[in-house]
């Protein structure tokens, strides 16, 4: 790659003037000048290993005739037995000086790795690096500063890092895996998951089915095949005419079936999970919907950063703006015009998918009227979609969080929660919560009386109990058609882009003109990533490697290991903690599992087969195979309650990421990131500044803002002494301040110190821990001595600091910037400059000056 530097700095090793090119029979680089003192025959080359015009010249040495040197003369002969001996003294003094010379080059070349991961890291670095930019100023663009340029931004992606790439680069393994034939020695599961890729893949088939599947799903979800609005504008005498006045409609029922279909929550939000202070026990929980799909395919960083900006849009303009136009025969300019890019976009896209709907549905269908019901259909469900954003608003600041979260638990019995429900709507009643959760429980074995259910207890929150309350009187004042249009097109927009060729175009141009993107993923990796998402553990098959079990698992291992002595020393070191709360603190550090790599049960076809126990799929049937796998999870969920959660793997070994599960007191490392460029660099040094890192980042986690609430047995519970609690918050404090203070000047926007206060805790621990680990590594096994090459002038412990620091290049649209400031997680530049500026050791490493921006004047930030 021609990246606009020198040869030389950008050269990764090379056999240059010092050998040569000359290699013995031991590959071990030779110099030139030690061939010259030979006696005898030799073979004299050019410079540029040629002979001479192409040929070798034969050059004899002869010793000199006495006979030569005049008899006469005793002083020219004592003179010339001087020169003689000077000669040879000269001659003894160049050889040794070669000799020298030559064993300081074979050293110096003996020092460098040149196994294929030193190289392979080395380039990677070398042509990220900016080494024009002082480190000790910006060491962000000193490890990053040409980064993007060797990794552009996919067309169809907002942004791209290293996890994106590399799992897009597992994503293509997969792939060739999926399109493979069924092979009979394989698990059937594994067949099952490339019949589900298949059925993806076939986009005729998806085309000659049309719409049909999802007229059928509308109609399981209790919707109407033409919404009721459509009765407003259409023709009178129509044959979708009804008596409006006295139109009602069983909302529950639809909510409930999309719940356990797509697994998606609209105005009541259920999950079921462990109870927070006891993890043996599982519990309904009842409150405010969650915001995102669950529903797989649709959840990219492309559609979650598309519907953070439909939300934002929706809820901060005003749909009544567009009123004066009903036809919407508008183009993009003029929509633009009217509503601003989000709503915009928004409106252009529904109307022409809702247009194709109805034209499938009734291809008689008055245009010009349908367009009236369109634009009356997509204001009411926008309206009821913020009012629902604005009622969980209110309900977060009715409440004001407590210092303890295990106060802001309420369990409450599905009676009382109805009771406090009817109170507030009274003299009115709406009995809903017991029919909720009995169409939830009707297809499980949990299926229960109304007696029954009125009597379980539920976990929820005060807040959550205002929203529940308020969302119910807005109900019982809304219209019930303002109701189903919401439901209607909220499945409409789930369900549409897993139909037809025309749908999902739509749909691009959607996301074009909202987020920017000029490309859309290849459809073979779209299916991928789909069935990775529903079938992770048989797709995972395929990376299941009983080398990685022999040989990198025990490396991993042992490398976790330093990291937690490193952990307890820093424990041990604190001031701030009593003798008690540091025992309990290693103890939970001991106790914590660690799940590496992938499970042991993944090769065997008998465990696998039965973890999907009870899944269909059908190669000409997509729709109904995505919808199945959703359903049969949420079911299992259910039906699964009354058994305390197992504690195990939090994702699929495909994942390239890490995790922490609180309650599990446990972390997960796929064997999806455990590969270049995170691991297996070639040096250790290398090995424990990237994955090393995010190892003492999950383990930290243990012990943030939140996961300190957890003992070692997942429960949260007061286990910490109140005074290291009010030393551990004081400096929580220091955290929040340096990082709000970091400024994005491409958006404008401060980062939120109190948002990002959690991840940035495990990263400052994270990486400390694993620097003192490597330490520890060196004090046992002793320092490395290899090199690496084209970055010999670096020390190993600088060689840490920049493996740390290349595992946060990332490049950025404007949009995905402005709305990753809502993710927990600091942009990569600021994760790099918080935890260095922080570092007395990269400081005391680089050797930067006190004032400089990498070692700023102010106290450093630290806890552990």
């Amino acid at each position: 790659m021609d990246t606009g530097q020198s040869n030389t700095r950008n050269r990764i090793w090379t056999t240059g003037s010092l050998n040569n090119g000359f290699f013995d029979e031991n590959q071990q680089p030779v110099n030139r000048s030690l061939l010259s003192g030979q006696m005898g025959p030799v073979r004299a080359f050019s410079g540029n290993g040629n002979a001479d015009n192409g040929e070798s010249k034969e050059v004899s040495f002869h010793a000199i005739s006495p006979n030569l040197i005049s008899v006469q003369s005793k002083f020219r002969r004592s003179y010339y037995h001087k020169v003689v001996l000077g000669g040879l003294v000269a001659l003894v003094i160049i050889l040794l000086i070669t000799i020298i010379v030559l064993s300081l080059t074979l050293r110096k070349s003996s020092n460098i790795c040149r196994s294929k991961e030193c190289i392979r890291t080395a380039a990677s670095l070398v042509y990220a690096m900016d080494e024009q930019t002082d480190p000790c100023e910006d060491f962000y663009k000193f490890t990053c500063g040409r980064w993007a340029d060797g990794h552009p931004r996919p067309d169809s992606a907002t942004s791209n890092d290293w996890f994106r790439e590399r799992q897009a680069h597992i994503m293509r393994v997969l792939r060739s895996f999926l399109q493979s034939n069924i092979s009979s020695v394989e698990p059937t599961v594994v067949g099952m998951a490339k019949t589900m890729y298949k059925a993806c893949m076939d986009t005729e088939r998806l085309d000659e089915r049309d719409l049909e599947p999802l007229v059928n799903y509308l109609q399981k979800f209790k919707l109407l095949v033409m919404p009721s609005v459509f009765n407003l504008t259409l023709s009178s005498g129509s044959k979708y005419s009804m008596d409006v006045v006295n139109f009602t409609y069983n909302w529950l029922d639809t909510i409930v079936a999309i719940k356990l279909h797509l697994s998606l929550d609209l105005m009541i939000g259920f999950d079921v999970f462990p109870d927070p202070l006891n993890r043996t026990l599982n519990r309904i929980a009842l409150g405010t919907p969650e915001s995102d799909s669950a529903f797989p395919f649709n959840n990219d960083d492309s559609h979650k950063l598309l519907r953070k900006i439909h939300r934002r849009t929706i809820y901060m303009q005003n749909i009544d703006e567009t009123d004066d136009n009903d036809n919407h025969s508008m183009d993009e300019e003029e929509a633009a015009k009217q509503t601003g890019p989000g709503l915009n976009g928004y409106v252009l896209y529904v109307h022409k998918v809702i247009e194709k709907y109805l034209l499938y549905v009734d291809p008689d269908i008055n245009q010009e009227e349908a367009n009236v019901g369109i634009t009356e259909l997509v204001k009411q469900a926008v309206k009821v979609a913020r009012k629902i954003h604005t009622l969980k608003e209110e309900a977060e600041n009715s409440t004001k969080p407590a210092k303890n979260p295990v106060e802001d638990i309420v369990y409450i019995s599905v009676l009382e929660l109805q009771n406090q429900t009817d109170k507030n709507i009274a003299p009115q009643t709406m009995p809903i919560w017991s029919r909720y959760i009995q169409l939830i429980l009707a297809d499980t074995k949990h299926a229960a009386k109304t007696e029954t259910i009125n009597t379980t207890t539920i976990i929820t929150s005060q807040a959550d109990i205002n929203y529940l309350q308020n969302m119910v009187e807005y109900l019982q004042e809304t219209p019930a058609m303002h109701i189903e249009s919401f439901l209607w097109l909220s499945a409409l927009e789930e369900l549409v882009l897993h139909t037809t060729s025309s749908m999902r175009l739509l749909h691009a141009e959607y996301m074009r003109l909202v987020i920017g993107t000029e490309g859309s993923t290849p459809r073979s990796l779209y299916c991928a990533n789909g069935v990775n998402t529903l079938f992770g553990m048989a797709v995972s098959y395929v990376l299941a490697d009983e080398r990685f079990t022999r040989e990198t698992l025990p490396r991993v291992e042992r490398m976790l290991s330093d990291i937690r002595r490193s952990f307890d020393r820093l424990v041990r070191a604190t001031t701030w903690m009593d003798a008690a709360t540091k025992r309990q603190t290693m103890q939970k550090s001991a106790d914590m599992k660690s799940f590496i790599g992938f499970p042991h049960w993944l090769t065997n076809a008998t465990a696998l087969n039965a973890y999907y126990a009870g899944v269909e799929v059908n190669a000409t049937t997509h729709l109904e195979n995505l919808m199945g796998m959703v359903h049969w999870q949420m079911l299992g969920k259910i039906n699964n309650m009354d058994k305390p959660e197992p504690i195990g793997w939090a994702t699929s070994p495909s994942n390239v990421n890490a995790f922490h599960t609180f309650q599990s007191n446990a972390i997960t490392v796929p064997i999806a990131i455990l590969q270049y460029p995170f691991y297996d660099l070639g040096l250790e040094a290398l090995n424990y500044g990237s994955i090393g890192t995010i190892l003492g980042h999950e383990l930290t986690h243990g012990f943030d803002d939140s996961g300190r609430r957890f003992d070692r047995e997942g429960n949260m519970v007061e286990w910490w002494s109140n005074r290291t609690i009010n030393e551990y918050v004081n400096r929580t404090e220091c955290f929040v301040d340096q990082y709000s203070h970091y400024y994005l000047s491409d958006i404008g926007e401060y980062i939120d110190g109190e948002l990002t206060l959690g991840e940035n805790i495990a990263d400052n621990g994270g990486m400390r821990e694993s620097y003192l680990a490597y330490r520890l590594y060196v004090n046992e096994v002793g320092p490395e001595r290899l090199k690496l090459p084209g970055l010999e002038h670096y020390t190993h412990e600088q060689l840490f600091f920049i493996a740390f620091g290349n595992l946060w290049c990332e490049t950025y649209t404007p949009a995905a910037s402005r709305y990753a400031l809502e993710d927990s997680h600091c942009p990569g530049q600021i994760r790099l400059k918080g935890v260095l500026s922080n570092s007395e050791e990269f400081a005391r490493t680089f050797k930067c000056a006190r004032g400089t921006a990498m070692n700023p004047e102010k106290p450093k930030c630290r806890i552990w």
